[in-house]
């Protein structure tokens, strides 16, 4: 009788939330409509005013992930006044020219100032950066864009660019028709970290294709974004950041007795194969390997890049099948790195120079040994790298891939 009643109970109250889910969608979609149309229909008288062909002022925002910020300082140097803005921030950056979580804490607030902040916007700039899972305007999806806010840009005449950053891509069936080791192999929520549902994807591709003026996208991610222009490689780094002192090399020492020392910042263990490297550091070390182990994890960028100064082998991930920033920075400090590339031809920027050591799941103990054996090799390895990011991975070095795309659109830097 009472397991009766108690079942009955769950079921009225699985009924009420699902009704106020529906209402609330409801009521939301009301919203955006009459807060849209407010929006447009000031444009509207603004906007004639306004308009301009030239692009003069580029706006980068989305989700707040570091490279945005050196993205937008990297267009700047092609003649483009540029902001990045976001309405949240990670604990690892805020290092953003825009940034309005401290001013707009609660979400029921932001979705209703998101609306004034695209029409303030859509004045202010002529240029759009977007990632393929948000703009400015609030989405009923986790991982999807407005289509009404793209299609308004479009009818304000903005240029409108979508990048990739990962799981704003990626889906569970491509993911795992790649081979024996992805990140889906571990991940514990099956579409809470990814966009993960195929048909949801193919269809935020599809309107983002029908409004984007390009979209760009590299390494592992060409693989979910077909007609994608693969060639930018969007993750430099400021060299001169702190007058140079913020990457300044620190070469991993050839003349020490003291253990190796590997250092991995697994933002993510289940993606990034955390415990394959904890696994074999134990078993190494139970053999007599001189090795150890230092894990970063929930620390700003600027400490985690003391504690990457201190390693000779920074670990970037065994699973993915593409380096993360993580393996730019290090390699500019000069560290030698190990990192899964799944097609080392496909996905990386000039392969042939890359000094990465490749290394997936199951090699990790026998690479990690092999490499503790010669020290000189880890310093070339990190002598490489530096040499690596200083030619391809800078700021100057991604402007000129921008600006080299912009004049292959016909567009006017």
């Amino acid at each position: 009788m009472l397991i009766s009643r108690w079942e009955n109970n769950s079921k009225i109250v699985k009924d009420v939330n699902k009704n106020l889910l529906v209402l609330t969608r409801f009521i939301l979609k009301l919203l955006h409509q009459l807060l849209l149309g407010v929006t447009k229909a000031a444009l509207l008288i603004i906007m004639p005013f306004k308009r301009r062909k030239s692009v003069e002022r580029s706006l980068w925002t989305g989700v707040p992930i570091i490279n945005m910020a050196h993205n937008a300082r990297a267009e700047h140097l092609i003649g483009v006044k540029t902001d990045s803005l976001v309405y949240t921030t990670y604990f690892t950056t805020s290092d953003f020219s825009i940034d309005l979580s401290r001013l707009i804490r609660w979400k029921t607030a932001r979705f209703l100032l998101s609306y004034l902040i695209l029409g303030w916007a859509c004045i202010k700039y002529q240029r759009f950066h977007f990632y393929c899972d948000r703009g400015l305007l609030y989405s009923m999806d986790t991982f999807g864009v407005n289509r009404d806010e793209l299609k308004l840009l479009h009818d304000f005449g903005k240029q409108v660019f979508f990048w990739t950053y990962g799981a704003d891509v990626r889906t569970r069936e491509k993911t795992e028709s790649l081979g024996k080791y992805h990140c889906c192999k571990e991940c514990p929520l099956p579409g809470k970290a990814c966009i993960c549902d195929e048909s949801k994807s193919a269809m935020n591709l599809s309107f983002i294709s029908e409004y984007a003026t390009a979209i760009f996208s590299m390494g592992d991610m060409i693989e979910y974004t077909p007609g994608s222009r693969n060639d930018l490689f969007f993750w430099p780094v400021d060299l001169c950041a702190d007058n140079g002192k913020k990457y300044a090399p620190s070469y991993p020492d050839q003349n020490t007795a003291k253990p190796v020392r590997i250092v991995h910042a697994p933002n993510h263990r289940h993606f990034k194969g955390t415990r394959f490297l904890i696994s074999a550091i134990e078993r190494l070390q139970a053999k007599g390997v001189n090795v150890e182990l230092k894990l970063v994890e929930k620390v700003p960028n600027d400490k985690a890049l003391e504690i990457y100064r201190t390693a000779d082998i920074v670990f970037d991930q065994c699973l993915i099948g593409f380096h993360g920033f993580l393996t730019i920075e290090a390699m500019a400090m000069g560290k030698a790195v190990m990192c899964y590339i799944r097609k080392p031809n496909e996905y990386l920027l000039h392969p042939e120079e890359m000094p990465v050591i490749n290394c997936k799941a199951d090699d990790v103990e026998s690479t990690i040994r092999d490499w503790c054996s010669d020290r000189r090799r880890l310093y070339e390895r990190g002598v490489a790298g530096r040499r690596y990011v200083e030619k391809y991975f800078t700021l100057e070095a991604f402007a000129e891939r921008l600006k080299r795309a912009y004049n292959d659109l016909g567009l006017k830097v």
